[in-house]
């Protein structure tokens, strides 16, 4: 896998993780792939690999709901 790391989250693409970016600092990122997760199982191996890239949430947040909802709203921006 290629690893991308990006101001704004890629168009189309879905968020399969939310982690700070460093132990007990508010800065979080979004671990984000190019399928669908719920697709992953589906996909045909060995003929397509998920690109993955960081994605760094602008703001401050306490706890991962509220990066997860910031990353989302984000997305939604977007499109």
């Amino acid at each position: 896998m290629t690893t991308i790391f990006e101001e704004r989250p890629p168009p189309g693409w879905f968020v399969l993780y939310v982690t700070r970016k460093q132990s007990r600092k508010w800065d979080w990122c979004a671990l984000m792939i190019d399928i669908d997760p719920h697709d992953l199982d589906d996909c045909c191996p060995g003929k397509r690999k998920a690109s993955e890239c960081w994605v760094m949430i602008p703001g401050k947040h306490r706890n991962r709901d509220a990066a997860w909802g910031a990353i989302h709203d984000l997305m939604a921006t977007r499109h």
